[in-house]
């Protein structure tokens, strides 16, 4: 789906970095993909939704059988809980993440890899923020920004909540002005950098120049929120 900041200059900047290093997408970052998609499917076949947005090296197709993956987890908490994960009120989380990192994986790779979950949100919680239309709602912001620029698992799962939002440009409008915020936690964060150089790295080691145009776009992505950082919050 079309994503809800798209015409951002962040986002534009940030998925055409991505379009390009995808272009030379890994057999272990599709394997990853390949291997959430069975999870999220045999895991709503228990009766369990959930739904991914992966993010790091195989969200840009970069992964290694080394690499480890970093995700958001999206659950439907128990008992119609509407408030954020985690929380001593819902054990759906711990449930998913110690049947995902501590018996799937295992399970189904002989290397096994490092899964941390960065961020869930609670389904519940969202639908509410989304009737709401509260545009300084966390869960609400964040929902956007991953749909902006991860790449999703399960995508089914998180459509309904995507379009709502999409129907509602009045406050995709008003959420605008704070994805300053969340651009300026990731783009300053020493991770993201380090990321970056290494996908160039990646590329070198197989022999893949990157043009210019690229490198530029490259600096340009990790000085662009502090260039507009009092255009936001």
């Amino acid at each position: 789906m079309i994503p809800p900041f798209q015409d951002h200059p962040l986002v534009e900047e940030f998925n055409e970095l991505k379009k390009y290093f995808r272009q030379h997408e890994t057999e272990a970052s599709r394997r990853r993909i390949k291997q959430f998609r069975s999870f999220a499917r045999v895991i709503a076949e228990a009766g369990l939704p959930v739904g991914f947005d992966v993010m790091g090296s195989v969200n840009f197709g970069l992964a290694t059988e080394n690499s480890d993956v970093d995700l958001v987890l999206y659950v439907v908490c128990e008992d119609g809980y509407e408030g954020e994960c985690p929380s001593p009120h819902c054990r759906t989380q711990q449930y998913v993440e110690n049947l995902l990192i501590h018996t799937w994986i295992r399970g189904i790779s002989d290397s096994p890899y490092p899964v941390q979950v960065v961020d869930c949100i609670n389904l519940n919680l969202l639908k509410r923020d989304l009737e709401k239309g509260d545009p300084e709602s966390s869960c609400l912001l964040r929902f956007a920004f991953y749909r902006s620029v991860c790449r999703g698992v399960n995508a089914r799962l998180l459509r309904p909540y995507h379009k709502a939002l999409l129907e509602n440009q009045e406050l995709v409008e008003k959420m605008k002005p704070y994805l300053w915020t969340l651009f300026d936690e990731l783009v300053k964060s020493s991770k993201h950098n380090y990321s970056l150089m290494k996908y160039q790295d990646r590329l070198s080691q197989l022999g893949i120049g990157i043009p210019q145009s690229i490198l530029g776009r490259i600096r340009g992505h990790l000085d662009q929120s502090r260039r507009h950082h009092g255009d936001g919050i």
